[in-house]
């Protein structure tokens, strides 16, 4: 898939940010689809070793054998293996065979294990992609299980569902309002501790799998379908019309899922400006007169203090929420981006959502491929930005191989005060006891290989003030 030109210059950003910072300590080997023969024999010798499992798994992973590379990795992490490389491999071969919840559950161990802060980074704003993926996977299954939750669903008690509203006007430009009002209400509703809100957006995942027009949201049918999914108590839904050129007037039903019947309904009117008072209406009434729950001061409080101070503002927010679901993610970033600059005061959910759209941007421009190469340029298995980059990790990184060795360009101009990265000795070091020593079996334990030879590399670099 051809990726758009500003997304391949975030993905050529991302691979030579990395490889301009220096390496850490040594870790695991590199390994390629050619090694994968003799780990396999070493693994069949030495299957307690689980670093071999490892190094196995990552072979198995650059030859594009997703599946053995899973099985390979996830049985060295139940076997004790706690490295960075193990997590990480595990999470991108899960990514690949679309196993969105292992996947998050591998990338989520690598933050804690990682060697690499850059690699690191980009796993996190990765989460945020596998996250809606999830998402989608999960509204996925429980349509394709629709008959066996409604037959037996267990309801969480007093939770709710804020489903967008419907909009009834033909004003195209105040459409927005749908997405940023419903997102507003799931806020406002979760500041009750006494009920559990459902996410946005895994409620617009499941509608979106349902493929339903924004018509079809205030069908009380489509409120109990959705509600049984989702396994919510009530379902708040609704209709958002425009009277005359200013006017709104709001119509909302709450559905009780499990009687399949309404517990309440409410209707608020206000000009285009006051908006926001009128949401607050609705919120504070529902919670109160339908779902008979009280609210203290400092909840009601926190309630009515979450609000914008502009319409347009608020406008261009619904539009990001709008694209971020459409999976325009540039778009929805801009969009962010315009309401912060139109109304500068702190709005909580905007800034949530705009680092989302940034995690969203970022994760979408870099495939595993480049989170291989990163993670190799920082040190994460040992190759680091002070050796030569493999060519699996340097060649066509990017779409049509523009780029064809990351290391153009980047390398530093050699001067009295550039990195002396030693050299390499391919000769054969006999030890006292006439076998050859394996420095990179050796950081795994074994201390002597018999018949191996043995290639030394040193890297010095210098501190400032010329110090070793």
């Amino acid at each position: 898939m051809t990726l758009p030109p500003s997304l391949q210059a975030r993905r050529l950003a991302v691979i030579l940010a990395a490889l301009g910072v220096s390496a850490c300590a040594a870790s695991l080997p590199d390994v390629g689809p050619a090694d994968i023969p003799r780990l396999e024999q070493e693994v069949a010798a030495s299957p307690e070793d689980t670093d071999l499992q490892v190094q196995l798994g990552m072979a198995q992973f650059e030859a594009e054998e997703h599946e053995a590379a899973r099985t390979s990795l996830q049985g060295a992490v139940e076997a004790g293996n706690q490295s960075g490389a193990a997590f990480l491999y595990l999470g991108m071969a899960n990514e690949e065979l679309e196993d969105w919840a292992a996947a998050r559950d591998a990338y989520t161990r690598y933050l804690s294990e990682g060697a690499s802060s850059e690699a690191v980074n980009e796993v996190r704003k990765r989460l945020t992609l596998i996250g809606r993926n999830l998402l989608r996977a999960q509204a996925q299954q429980a349509l394709t299980q629709e008959a066996q939750i409604a037959g037996g669903a267990q309801i969480t008690p007093q939770s709710v569902a804020v489903l967008p509203m419907a909009f009834n006007s033909d004003r195209a430009d105040l459409e927005p309002l749908v997405y940023a009002l419903s997102d507003m209400m799931t806020t406002d509703f979760a500041v009750s501790n006494a009920l559990v809100v459902l996410e946005r957006a895994q409620i617009q995942a499941l509608l979106d799998e349902m493929a339903l027009t924004s018509t079809g949201y205030a069908e009380p049918a489509t409120g109990a379908r959705a509600g049984r999914m989702l396994r919510a108590e009530h379902v708040f839904q609704g209709v958002l019309t425009t009277l005359g050129q200013d006017d709104l007037q709001t119509e909302a039903d709450v559905l009780n899922v499990p009687n399949t019947s309404s517990a309440g309904q409410i209707t608020e009117s206000a000009v285009l400006e006051g908006l926001f008072d009128m949401e607050k209406r609705i919120v504070i009434r529902t919670i109160r007169e339908v779902l008979g729950v009280e609210l203290t001061p400092a909840e009601e409080q926190a309630i009515l203090d979450n609000r914008m101070s502009n319409v347009l503002a608020f406008l261009a927010y619904g539009r990001g929420l709008r694209e971020i679901d459409r999976g325009n993610y540039e778009a929805a970033q801009a969009e962010f981006a315009l309401s912060a600059s139109l109304d500068a005061s702190s709005f909580a959910s905007r800034d949530a959502a705009m680092l989302e759209a940034t995690n969203l941007v970022d994760a979408s421009a870099t495939s595993t491929v480049d989170l291989t190469g990163v993670a190799a340029a920082t040190g994460e298995f040992g190759i680091g930005a002070l050796a030569p980059p493999t060519a699996s990790t340097t060649q066509e990184l990017l779409v049509g191989g523009t780029l064809t060795n990351v290391t153009e360009g980047v390398a530093p101009t050699p001067t009295g005060t550039t990195l002396d990265l030693g050299s390499t000795d391919q000769s054969t070091t006999e030890t006292s006891t006439g076998t050859t020593r394996d420095p990179v079996q050796e950081s795994h334990g074994q201390e002597t290989v018999s018949g191996t030879a043995e290639a030394q590399i040193r890297i010095v670099i210098q501190r400032p003030g010329g110090e070793e």
